[in-house]
């Protein structure tokens, strides 16, 4: 089905777009509470604390990195928009069970509401501009460095292939179709934080 189930890149962020990264997820958490809204069908699959970023660089960093893994894994999916930036902290103990970030037919669609509920439906949302979307894409930056936690690994699911990102560095970024089962392994020790990005697209037709 897929040649590339996901695409790697070890270096896709320097030093500096990490520290900016993690300086506006911190000034979310300030602004918001750390619990934001979660999207997903079932909230105790998940132990984190997010925030949003609108940051307009921030959005820019990660889209430009989700958009050449698009073409360069060879998917060439139909790319329109993407979603805030999701700035996740995973402490001893949190992790995310096995769970996928959004189908792509066009049951999947969202459709515009005007008040958000916890968690957040996937096929629902409050931004006009994602309204008849479905997510394509999903991006994650690790902004720790490996000896700062250990578990918390991301981990692949997808015919009957698992690919595990153990020890990746600050600044790399993983990227895969957004249909792809996936899990962050529990926290043993240390904290972890992410950024987390999906760009959304138009349904299968």
């Amino acid at each position: 089905m897929l040649t590339n189930h996901y695409w790697y890149i070890p270096n896709a962020f320097t030093p500096d777009e990490c520290d900016y990264l993690e300086e506006k997820g911190e000034e979310a958490f300030e602004a918001h509470s750390k619990d934001g809204f979660h999207f997903g069908e079932d909230a105790t699959k998940r132990s984190s604390q997010i925030s949003w970023i609108y940051d307009r660089d921030a959005l820019s960093m990660l889209e430009n990195v989700a958009y050449s893994a698009n073409v360069d894994a060879g998917w060439v999916l139909h790319l329109v928009r993407p979603e805030a930036v999701q700035y996740t902290t995973y402490e001893e103990g949190d992790g995310y069970d096995w769970h996928t970030d959004g189908h792509q037919d066009r049951y999947a669609a969202k459709a515009l509401v005007q008040t958000a509920t916890h968690p957040m439906p996937l096929n629902q949302t409050l931004n006009p501009l994602l309204a008849g979307l479905v997510r394509k894409l999903s991006l994650t930056v690790n902004l720790s460095h490996p000896e700062d936690y250990e578990g918390g690994t991301l981990e692949l699911d997808f015919h009957n292939q698992t690919h595990v990102f153990a020890d990746c560095p600050r600044g790399s970024a993983v990227v895969f179709p957004s249909f792809i089962h996936h899990r962050i392994s529990p926290i043993i020790k240390g904290t972890r934080k992410s950024a987390v990005m999906w760009v959304n697209g138009p349904p299968l037709q």
